[in-house]
């Protein structure tokens, strides 16, 4: 087991030097240090924590802020190192405790899989909302097919089948259609 830490630090001049000493009193084997803004929307050493962190190791922070940009990235951190039976201890969120000490762990774990699942369930319903405004306005025309009807290939294609020279596959190799395409298409023009 290794204790590692995670420090973010806002700019350049600022130091982590708080952060570092209330959690050196817990014995930390290896810090990560960052110096990025909150809303930037990259952080190497706490993608490389992420990477490296094995089995039996806890990830320690003095609050959840300095480590997740969101509730659903703090959702998917956990959900990471529970898959990785990694720990995840914040100084100032006490109640942030997925050892099996917990008697809730199980259940809190539960409910942050469901939220998840619920915030994919309401993007996908806004989504959906938003083509269906769009299509009652006369604003959105679907994906665009890849073969219409003046595709020089799908044409081709089309000439060699009615010619009934070549067999299928001779006419999807000489023309890089597939199959499905082909027939899909067709079907279409019949």
């Amino acid at each position: 087991m290794v204790k590692l830490a995670y420090t973010r630090v806002v700019s350049e001049n600022a130091e982590a030097r708080d952060q570092v000493q209330q959690m050196e009193a817990m014995g930390i084997d290896d810090f990560y240090h960052e110096h990025a803004a909150g809303v930037s929307q990259s952080y190497p050493e706490r993608e490389q924590l992420l990477q490296n962190v094995e089995a039996g190791d806890e990830i320690h922070v003095t609050d959840l802020a300095k480590l997740v940009r969101s509730t659903e990235d703090l959702f998917d951190v956990i959900l990471h190192l529970r898959d990785k039976d990694a720990l995840l201890y914040s100084l100032a969120e006490s109640w942030l405790d997925f050892s099996e000490h917990n008697p809730y762990n199980d259940y809190f774990l539960s409910i942050i899989e469901k939220l998840q699942q619920l915030t994919s369930d309401i993007r996908q319903m806004r989504r959906q909302e938003g083509v269906e405004a769009a299509k009652h306005e006369g604003k959105y025309q679907g994906r665009k097919k890849t073969y219409d009807s003046h595709h020089p290939g799908m044409n081709h294609a089309i000439e060699l089948y009615r010619e009934g020279r070549h067999t299928v596959k001779h006419i999807c190799e000489i023309t890089q259609i597939s199959r499905a395409s082909l027939y899909r298409e067709l079907k279409r023009r019949s």
